[in-house]
C-alpha cells in the first residue's frame, strides 16, 4: 500500500512540476517529458481525488508530493546566451534548463578565475561582465566576480595618405631664347612614298624637324596602335596601345635598348594611365567591354591582375572613339580623368520622342577621384571628349577636346572647377545640329580654337629643367590629323595667345616639331627632353635642347 502511494505522488508530481499551470498539453508534446493528453488528464484526476480526501493518510499522500516537487528541476533558471551583436556584452534570457551548481574556489584571490559553461563561451571579441540575478528559489552569496584579462583589440590599418606634388620651377632652367617656328620638309620621295618605311628610323630622322638648337633621336617603338605614354618615377616609359581589331590592349614597358615588353595585359581598348605619384602603382583607363562600360584599373605590379578602382563609367559614343581617356594626378594628390559623350552632337536614341538626348551623370566631364577610396565627383563639365588633361607648375589644370564629325570643336581648355564648356550646346562653336544655348548656365570660355579637324590628342605642361626658361609651363599639344594643320606638335604659351578678336583669328599657335604621322601624345621626361608618340608605326622620338 505505501509502495502505490509513493508511486502515484511522484506520478502526480511530473504531471505537476513539468507541466506549467494554463497550459494546454498538445498530444505527444509536453515540457520535459512527452505524454499523452488523456492518460495524464486521468492522472490529474486521481492527483484532485487524493487532494480532497481529508484523513491522515492523504495529508501523508499531500506531503510526498510536494516534497517531491520541492526537489525537483526550478521553473525558471537563468542561461547566458549570445545576442546577434558580438559587439555588445552577452543579454542573460530565462531557460528551462538546470541551475548549473557554483561551487566558490578554496581560496577567493583578488582576481579569481571563472570557468566557463557550455553555454557561455567568451571570445577575444566579447568582454562580459557576469551579475548575479536573483530566482526564486537560490540566491548566491560571496559570488566572486569576473575580472576578465586585459585583451588585444587590432588597430584599423590606417589609409596610406595622398602624395601631393612639389611644384616645380624654371630656376634651373637655360636662360629664355628666341624660339623660331619648326620648318617642314618635302613631302614626298621618302622611302615609302609621303613618309619614310616602318623600319626606316634613319628616314624618319630626316624628315622630322624641329626649331634650332632642338635635337631629336629615336628613343623607341611601341607595337600595335599605341594611345598615350607616362613615366614611371624611376624614369622608365609606359604606353597604352591597342593590338587587335577588336580592341584588346595591354600596357608596355619601354626597355633600355627601345624595345617593349607587355607589363599588364587583358585590356579592352586602353587610353590614359598614370602613375601614382611617389609609388609604382599604375593607373589604367579602359572598357569592361568593347560596348563598355568605362573602368579605371589600379596595377601594382608586373603582371599583377588589374584590379577596378570604379567601374560603370560613362561609354561610349562608337567602338574606337569617346570613351574614358587621359588621366594625370594634381597637385593634391587626387586622380584626374577625362570621360568623353555618349553622342557626337546629342543626337537622340529615339528621334520620334525626343529631339536632344540630355547628357547623364558624369559624361562629358573631367572627374576627379580618390585613387583609395574610389570616390568620384564632377570637376568640370561640359567637355565632349577631353582625351588627355594635365596640370603646369601654378597649378592651372588644362585638357584637349575633340569637336564633332562636321568639325567645329576641337580645341584647347583651361580647365576651372564647376567650370561648363558647353558641351552639347555648341550652337556658337558652329554646330547647327547641337541643341540650342541654355540661357541658365553660366559658360567657361575656351582657351584656344584649333581649325577644324586637326582632332588635338596628348598634351603636356613643360615643368621640366632642360628647356629655356620662357618655355617653362608651356603647353605642347599633338594635333592628329592631316587636314594640313595637323600632323605636328604646336607650343601655347597660354599668356600669349592674343586677347583681339581679330588679331586672334589670324594667329596660330608656334610649330615645334614637324615630319610626324599621326602624333597622339607628348610627355615631359624626368632629364627635361620632350617625348612624343606617333600611333603609326609606334615610334617614339625624344627632343633635346642643346643651344
Amino acid at each position: 500500500m505505501v509502495s502505490l502511494l509513493f508511486a502515484i505522488a511522484h506520478r502526480c508530481r511530473d504531471v505537476a512540476c513539468y507541466v506549467p499551470t494554463g497550459t494546454e498539453i498538445a498530444p505527444g508534446t509536453g515540457r520535459g517529458m512527452a505524454w499523452h493528453a488523456p492518460a495524464t488528464a486521468q492522472w490529474f484526476s486521481l492527483c484532485t481525488v487524493l487532494f480532497r480526501v481529508r484523513h491522515g493518510l492523504a495529508t501523508a499522500v499531500l506531503a510526498l508530493v510536494l516534497a517531491a516537487c520541492a526537489s525537483g528541476p526550478q521553473a525558471e533558471v537563468l542561461q547566458a546566451t549570445l545576442p546577434g551583436n558580438v559587439n555588445e556584452a552577452p543579454v542573460y534570457t530565462a531557460t528551462p534548463t538546470r541551475t548549473p551548481t557554483v561551487t566558490p574556489s578554496p581560496t577567493l584571490t583578488d582576481t579569481p578565475t571563472l570557468t566557463p559553461t557550455a553555454t557561455l563561451t567568451p571570445t577575444s571579441t566579447l568582454t562580459p561582465t557576469l551579475t548575479p540575478t536573483p530566482t526564486p528559489t537560490f540566491t548566491p552569496s560571496n559570488t566572486p566576480t569576473f575580472t576578465p584579462s586585459p585583451t588585444s583589440t587590432p588597430s584599423p590599418t590606417p589609409t596610406v595618405a595622398l602624395a601631393t606634388l612639389t611644384p616645380a620651377s624654371a630656376l634651373q632652367n637655360p636662360p629664355g631664347a628666341a624660339i623660331e617656328n619648326a620648318s617642314f620638309s618635302g613631302p614626298i620621295g621618302w622611302s615609302c612614298g609621303e613618309f619614310p618605311c616602318e623600319d626606316d628610323v634613319d628616314g624618319f630622322l630626316r624628315k622630322l624637324r624641329v626649331p634650332d638648337g632642338f635635337e631629336v633621336e629615336h628613343a623607341g617603338q611601341v607595337p600595335g596602335t599605341p594611345q598615350q605614354i607616362a613615366f614611371r618615377p624611376d624614369g622608365r616609359l609606359y604606353a597604352t596601345t591597342i593590338l587587335g581589331i577588336d580592341r584588346r590592349g595591354a600596357v608596355m614597358v619601354i626597355n633600355d635598348d627601345g624595345e617593349a615588353d607587355v607589363y599588364s595585359g587583358g585590356y579592352v581598348s586602353p587610353v590614359g594611365l598614370a602613375f601614382q605619384p611617389g609609388t609604382d602603382v599604375l593607373y589604367v583607363s579602359a572598357r569592361a567591354a568593347l560596348e563598355g562600360p568605362g573602368v579605371l584599373y589600379r596595377v601594382r605590379s608586373a603582371n599583377a591582375t588589374p584590379v577596378a578602382v570604379v567601374d560603370e563609367l560613362p561609354c561610349c559614343w562608337r567602338e574606337i572613339d569617346n570613351q574614358v581617356n587621359g588621366m594625370t594626378f594634381g597637385p593634391d594628390g587626387l586622380l584626374y580623368i577625362g570621360v568623353s559623350s555618349l553622342t557626337d552632337s546629342a543626337e537622340p536614341d529615339n528621334p520620334r520622342t525626343q529631339q536632344f538626348a540630355e547628357p547623364v551623370p558624369l559624361e562629358a566631364s573631367v572627374l576627379r577621384i580618390n585613387p583609395h577610396t574610389g570616390s568620384v565627383e564632377t570637376y568640370a563639365e561640359g567637355i565632349r571628349h577631353p582625351f588627355d588633361v594635365t596640370f603646369d607648375s601654378a597649378g592651372q589644370f588644362y585638357a584637349t577636346d575633340s569637336g564633332t564629325v562636321n568639325g567645329p570643336g576641337d580645341r584647347l581648355l583651361a580647365i576651372d572647377e564647376d567650370g561648363h564648356y558647353r558641351f552639347p550646346y555648341w550652337r556658337e562653336l558652329g554646330c547647327i545640329e547641337c541643341p540650342l544655348t541654355r540661357r541658365d548656365i553660366d559658360y567657361a570660355p575656351t582657351l584656344y580654337s584649333f581649325a577644324d579637324y586637326t582632332l588635338p590628342r596628348g598634351l603636356a605642361a613643360y615643368t621640366g629643367a632642360q628647356f629655356p626658361a620662357n618655355m617653362f609651363n608651356t603647353v605642347f599639344v599633338a594635333l592628329w590629323h592631316d587636314n594640313g594643320s595637323g600632323q605636328r606638335i604646336v607650343r601655347i604659351a597660354p599668356d600669349e595667345i592674343p586677347t583681339d578678336e581679330e588679331v586672334l583669328a589670324e594667329w596660330e599657335p608656334p610649330v615645334f616639331m614637324t615630319g610626324l604621322i599621326r602624333p597622339i601624345d607628348v610627355a615631359v621626361a624626368p632629364d627635361g627632353s620632350l617625348v612624343v608618340l606617333d600611333s603609326v608605326y609606334g615610334h617614339i622620338w625624344r627632343v633635346t635642347y642643346n643651344p
